[in-house]
């Protein structure tokens, strides 16, 4: 596997929060793998906190549960708040495994992970980019504990 290249990976995030929260990731990480959930503190992302949705890893099974989901988000998607769920709950049905495979990816990888998302959602077009960044266990390091997903709506249009 190629090593990360943090300064690429970095250039194809098109918005400016999204790549300053990624920075801010970095910075956390220091000459670590990545950060831990404890190293983030949430009043130093306020610029975009709205759209952030921390997901616990879960293990034996694994599964992810939203820790909170952000307000913004719970407008724009508009299919309710999601705190406490899992992401195998997600609606509709179809949009819940493309998300567990997004996140398995990312802890498997243990890298960050970026896509921009064009999709149809319950008769809307969303237009959407998420950035997905580990964060590891302060009490095991080799361990991803918590994933820190921020996603940032761009167009959000009724289908006729």
């Amino acid at each position: 596997m190629a090593a990360f290249d943090a300064d690429a990976f970095a250039g194809q995030i098109r918005h400016p929060h999204l790549r300053r929260f990624f920075d801010y990731w970095r910075a956390k990480a220091g000459a670590r793998e990545m950060p831990t959930r404890t190293d983030l503190d949430p009043l130093e992302f306020r610029y975009i906190l709205g759209n952030v949705i921390p997901v616990d890893v879960e293990r034996a099974p694994l599964r992810f549960r939203f820790r909170l989901y952000g307000a913004a988000l719970i407008n724009f998607f508009g299919d309710g708040d999601y705190a406490g769920k899992y992401a195998d709950q997600l609606l509709p049905v179809d949009y819940a495994p493309f998300v567990v495979q997004a996140y398995k990816t990312a802890i498997e990888g243990r890298v960050p992970r970026y896509v921009e998302r064009d999709l149809v959602m319950n008769l809307q077009r969303l237009v959407y980019d998420a950035l997905t960044l580990p964060l590891a266990d302060p009490a095991e390091p080799r361990e991803i504990a918590m994933l820190a997903l921020a996603m940032l709506p761009i167009e959000r249009k009724l289908m006729t």
